[in-house]
């Protein structure tokens, strides 16, 4: 993607906002090193997704440094670091009139729920529906995702200074967003992944990949790796269904319950900590041949 083809189509306005959203909202540690070889791709320090991010900014012809700069990490005025729950971190800073705005970066499904409004070409704001909402998981987010793709949104909110919002009040926070936008980022499957997993498998070894993915960029990605095969009989579940499926009326666990998933299981996709805790836990008890492929 060229500058002059992005700036063809997008006001300056959101030029900056993409820019800006994608910098202020990162660990100062991240960066990109120029390639080892002529024509080869930037070496990335740190989190993939973070630097991906970063190479979007290249890409449109931007320094990301002079940002930094600009608002050093021990400036930034409030941060709601990434978890397993929110799915999304963000960034407050302090703008020289004294007012705030929170950069807000994430799965792109859930950051996108909580946008009542989104930046279009002009860089101008505009309503942001639920059917708006499905209509961009339909037609963006759901084929990038298809592809293998993990799909980060990008959003911010402005605040007033007077009064200072009560920043521990999350719910009130982390919403009434505007997006500026989505983004597929790529993270390859290692040359050698899916080598390793045919001789599991012709090991007789069962493998099942755990992820926080989004499920359509998990099964992908499990095709890919060699975990799962067109054709077959397997299964591709959320954490929240797994849960649903697991534990009774009163929310416990079953072995019985987990007897009917883990052997057709493959890919346990949107997974918190805990579901991770329980399918190993209970995988053991059953005693299978397994190698589980915990993925960012």
């Amino acid at each position: 993607m060229h500058d002059t083809i992005v700036r063809s189509r997008f006001s300056n306005v959101w030029f900056y906002s993409v820019f800006e959203g994608s910098t202020a909202n990162q660990a100062t540690n991240l960066c990109l090193l120029p390639p080892e070889k002529e024509g080869g791709l930037p070496r990335q320090v740190g989190n993939k997704t973070e630097c991906g991010l970063l190479g979007f900014v290249l890409d449109l012809k931007q320094d990301y440094q002079p940002i930094r700069n600009q608002i050093p990490e021990e400036k930034l005025y409030k941060v709601y670091t990434f978890n397993s729950v929110r799915k999304s971190m963000s960034t407050v800073i302090k703008l020289p009139d004294g007012n705030f705005r929170m950069y807000s970066k994430g799965a792109s499904e859930i950051v996108l729920k909580k946008c009542s409004k989104i930046l279009n070409a002009a860089g101008e704001p505009r309503i942001f529906r639920p059917r708006d909402r499905d209509e961009m998981v339909k037609k963006v987010i759901e084929p990038m995702a298809c592809d293998g793709l993990r799909t980060i949104c990008v959003a911010f909110r402005d605040f007033s200074n007077d009064p200072e919002p009560d920043w521990d009040n999350e719910n009130d926070i982390l919403t009434d967003l505007t997006g500026i936008c989505v983004v597929g980022i790529e993270d390859p499957v290692r040359p050698e992944v899916p080598e390793a997993i045919r001789k599991c498998q012709r090991a007789g070894i069962t493998v099942r990949m755990v992820t926080g993915d989004n499920i359509n960029t998990a099964r992908a990605i499990a095709i890919k790796c060699g975990i799962i095969h067109p054709g077959e009989d397997f299964l591709c579940i959320e954490g929240k269904e797994f849960n649903r499926r697991i534990r009774n009326e009163k929310g416990e666990i079953e072995q019985e319950r987990i007897d009917k998933i883990w052997p057709k299981l493959r890919v346990l996709a949107r997974s918190s900590p805990t579901d991770k805790h329980t399918l190993v836990k209970e995988c053991t008890v059953c005693r299978t041949n397994l190698v589980l492929v915990f993925k960012a």
